[in-house]
């Protein structure tokens, strides 16, 4: 066998760093105090309701002439 059939191991391994299982990188990132607040406040969802809405209704009028 000559030197260039037989590649080195190192090359073959995926360039992924820190994915190993338990380890702290692999967890996901804790949501900040803004996104748990969106999430359960019926005010704020009740207004990003109105604007979704207003946004779709503002389409449907456009395609509507």
């Amino acid at each position: 066998m000559s030197a260039e059939t037989t590649a080195p191991q190192e090359a073959a391994a995926p360039a992924i760093k820190n994915k190993e299982p338990y380890q702290p990188a692999y967890y996901a990132p804790v949501p900040t105090g803004f996104t748990r607040y969106s999430r359960t406040s019926l005010v704020w969802q009740f207004f990003r309701f109105w604007v979704i809405n207003g946004k779709i209704l503002k389409l449907l009028l456009k395609s509507h002439h």
